[in-house]
Parts: structure tokens; C-alpha cells; sequence
């Protein structure tokens, strides 16, 4: 008995440690569902009700999927992925996104290729296609077409600031909304600890974010 109260303790203390060194570097945050167009936004990489960690350090790298405050809600957050710095100038033609003239590469579909979403705007159904994308030495996965009409923004990025572009291209909440966003108020979004079906959600559990 007192060999088992001997392991129990130091599981205990282990535990402990490493939580602790844990949210020394990282912050739990919970994607809020009371926001359809964020939680629109964020698809297909994350999902209303995630719980991610953040890092609590500030910055934002390029092709960084990152949480800043909301320039229009104090006291919230958007999401997005960080795709253009201080010097860059950011265009989309016909809702493509183009880096100084440039259209990152995608060269092959997702593994769920198409997909069906609600536009919480409108409420109609909006069809999607879903491509790998390279930016910035990784990939991550991104949603176009769509027939939602869109404005095809201009933007010179002034130097501290980052250009959030949503993983959502047509259903987007990102700088076409709200211009761009000061860099040093963002953090990375490192881990998906569980999705949005908790801990049983075995496809969502543990995932690093890019």
C-alpha cells in the first residue's frame, strides 16, 4: 500500500511539473461557436469549439496560424494565418491571393476535396474546393471558389503590421474585413489538444497547427 501512495505522489509531481512547464510557455484557449463567421473562417484547419494552446509569446511568422484581438470587438479574437509583413503588397484577383504578384502554389486537392458550407452571412450553401497549399517552407490546407461575390482588395503593408489571410478564402473573416493588425499583439496557434467533440473527437486529438 504505501509502495503504491509512493507512485501515486510522484505521478502526481510529475504531472504537476509538466503542466507547469506547459502553460508557462502555452495559453489554453477554446475557439468560440457564438461566431459563425469565425467559425466559418478558421475551416478547414480548425473548428468552432476547439481547444488549442497558444503560445504566450507575441509574433507573427510567415505563414503562422496566429490569434490576435479583434480591431472591431475588444475583448475577442480573430484567427488567421499570417501571409504578408511590413514592405509586402498583398492583392487578390478574382478572390486568388497573390504575395507581391506572386499566387503560392497548390498543387493537389485535399483529401476531402470538395465540401459544402453555410454561408452564415446569407444563409445559402456555398461549394468549396479544398487545396494544399505551399507558403512560406510548409502547407496547410485552404478552401476557394464558392459563389459568393467579393471585393479584390490592394493593400501595402505598412511596417509592425501582418496581413491575416482566413484558410477560408470565400468565407473569410481576415485583413480584407478589418486591414491589417499590429504583429506584435498576435500568437501562434501551436496544438489542437482536442476538437470540437471533446475528448473522444480521436481525429482532432493532438494535432499540431500550421
Amino acid at each position: 500500500m504505501r509502495s503504491f501512495t509512493k507512485v501515486l505522489i510522484w505521478i502526481t509531481i510529475i504531472l504537476a511539473v509538466f503542466l507547469g512547464v506547459v502553460f508557462a510557455f502555452f495559453e489554453p484557449w477554446t475557439l468560440p461557436a457564438d461566431d459563425g463567421q469565425l467559425a466559418a473562417s478558421v475551416e478547414p484547419t480548425m473548428s468552432a469549439g476547439d481547444f488549442v494552446l497558444v503560445t504566450r509569446s507575441r509574433g507573427a511568422s510567415d505563414g503562422a496560424l496566429v490569434r490576435c484581438p479583434d480591431p472591431d470587438a475588444p475583448g475577442r479574437y480573430v484567427v488567421g494565418r499570417a501571409m504578408g509583413h511590413g514592405g509586402d503588397v498583398i492583392d487578390f484577383v478574382g478572390g486568388t491571393f497573390q504575395l507581391n504578384k506572386k499566387i503560392p502554389p497548390a498543387p493537389y486537392a485535399c483529401d476531402v476535396a470538395k465540401v459544402t458550407m453555410k454561408n452564415p452571412a446569407s444563409g445559402d450553401d456555398e461549394d468549396l474546393n479544398c487545396f494544399v497549399e505551399e507558403f512560406a517552407g510548409g502547407t496547410h490546407e485552404s478552401l476557394r471558389g464558392g459563389k459568393s461575390v467579393d471585393r479584390d482588395p490592394h493593400t501595402e503593408v505598412a511596417t509592425g503590421t501582418v496581413f491575416l489571410v482566413s484558410d477560408n478564402r470565400v468565407l473569410h473573416l481576415d485583413s480584407r474585413d478589418f486591414n491589417t493588425v499590429n504583429s506584435a499583439t498576435c500568437q501562434r496557434i501551436a496544438l489542437r489538444v482536442t476538437g470540437a467533440g471533446g475528448v473522444g473527437d480521436s481525429k482532432h486529438r493532438f494535432t499540431v497547427l500550421w
